[in-house]
Formats: C-alpha cells, structure tokens, sequence
C-alpha cells in the first residue's frame, strides 16, 4: 500500500477539486442518494468510514446525527480532512484516525454502520479488507461499499488499447491509474460473492454512473465546465436506473448495501 499513500499523499492539496468534474457530480450525487437513508440519526451511533481521504463523506454523515470514525492510510488526505473538520467545527462529532483498512485498531462489532467509497479498487488483498471491515461492524447492521466494475473499465479501454482491454476484461491484468496505482476491478458476481463469502447478506447492489464513461466522450464527463440543466437531466437517468435491478453491469461503479450476519 506505499505506492496508494504515496499518490494520495501527493494529491491530497488538490483531491477535492475532482469533485467538479461531471462525471463526480453525477457519481456523489448518486452515491449520496443510496447512502443516506441508511445513516443512523441517532447521536450514539457509531459510523467508520473506511478510507475516508478528506472527509467527502465523512461531514455530510456526521451531519445527520451520528459520530464518525474516518480512517485512512494518508497523511495528507488526513490533514486536509481535520481542516475541512475543523471549519465546519465538526471536530466533537468526527474522530481522524491514520490506519490501513486491511488491520484495524478496532474491537470486534464496534460500528453500527460501516461505508467504504471508491477504495476498495486500490487494495490488492480485497478479501482480508472485506472481512476486517465485517469484523468491527455489529451483526444486523449495514455495510455499504464500492468497487470499480470491471466490465466497464475494459469496455473504456476498447479505443486506446484494445489488447489491454481484453487483458482487463480477462482479469490477467490490471488497468494502471495515471501510471501510479494498479486498479483491482472485480465483475457484479465476483464482487457479491466477495461479500457473500465473508458474512454479509447483500440487499441491493446498484450500477453507479450508468451514464458515463461510456455514454459520453473522456472530454465530457471529465470537464469542470457543464450546464447545471445537463446535471439535472443524467441524474434523472440515473435515478431511474438505480431502481431496475438488472442495470447493476451498466454501472462504472458498483454499489454493494449489505448487513452482517
């Protein structure tokens, strides 16, 4: 994982700013949408949030009712996040925390609620990452989780480099993010039974950004100048989406919503 914390380490001063992408308007507008009408309003519930980087989800979660736990592996996404923490004066609701989701300092059923976004795709050891986020949640409460869609990210590499693609697709190989970080991409059934196999009864998974990549040109979906009405009309499409249960493979993300059983 030192190739991770050191990418991170580095991006963290200007991470936030993908959020004004299109392509992460409509994702975070999605997963915010699925994610919280699970949030505990409760002020003694305990929320982790595994690999949490600047605390994207961390504040809005905290502002619902419960306390959260944000742990991540970078320095630098941690201090950006006790910033950003300590401006929306949010530091008696969230605690900051440096650690590796793969060996957490934590008791066994400690969290009423565990949420993993967008990192699960940087952990080569998945499967000891699921299941020490399993351990530490409470028997009967929720996971929810992300990991990149495999068949989505071949098809994307189809124009550039169609022997890759086909590498990709195959899982003989793994696609290189800005030629740092290697992304572990699993299919909807590698990915359920991942889950499955190690203690969580999945309630729904959803296809997260249906719409993109595929749907849009690169120059598009990855440009911070968009009309708000074109917002508007892809999340729409993607709302309708996450509702029809056979569009989980259309996702260029796949959100898991499971509970431990």
């Amino acid at each position: 994982m030192s190739n991770v914390k050191e990418y991170y380490d580095e991006k963290a001063p200007t991470y936030d700013d993908y959020s004004n992408q299109l392509y992460f308007k409509v994702y975070d507008a999605v997963t915010w949408k699925i994610t919280e009408p699970y949030i505990p309003k409760d002020s003694r519930a305990l929320i982790l949030d595994a690999a949490g980087g600047t605390g994207k989800w961390s504040m809005p979660i905290a502002k619902c009712g419960p306390k959260v736990v944000l742990v991540d592996i970078s320095d630098g996404m941690l201090n950006v996040a006790r910033a950003k923490i300590a401006k929306e004066d949010l530091q008696n609701r969230i605690e900051v925390n440096k650690g590796d989701i793969r060996k957490l300092d934590f008791e066994d059923e400690t969290f009423d609620l565990v949420f993993c976004d967008h990192a699960l795709c940087f952990i080569k050891e998945q499967e000891e990452a699921v299941r020490e986020l399993v351990r530490i949640l409470k028997k009967n409460h929720p996971l929810i989780i992300s990991s990149q869609n495999r068949y989505i990210l071949s098809l994307l590499l189809v124009p550039e480099d169609t022997d890759l693609a086909s590498k990709v697709l195959r899982n003989e190989t793994q696609f290189i993010m800005r030629k740092s970080l290697n992304v572990y991409t699993l299919s909807p059934d590698e990915f359920r039974r991942l889950l499955e196999d190690n203690g969580v009864r999945i309630e729904r998974m959803i296809g997260k950004v249906c719409t993109m990549p595929l749907a849009l040109p690169i120059k598009k979906w990855s440009s911070e100048k968009y009309a708000e009405k074109l917002v508007e009309k892809i999340l729409k499409i993607e709302f309708d989406l996450i509702n029809m249960p056979d569009t989980v493979s259309l996702g260029a993300h796949i959100q898991a919503i499971g509970y431990k059983t």
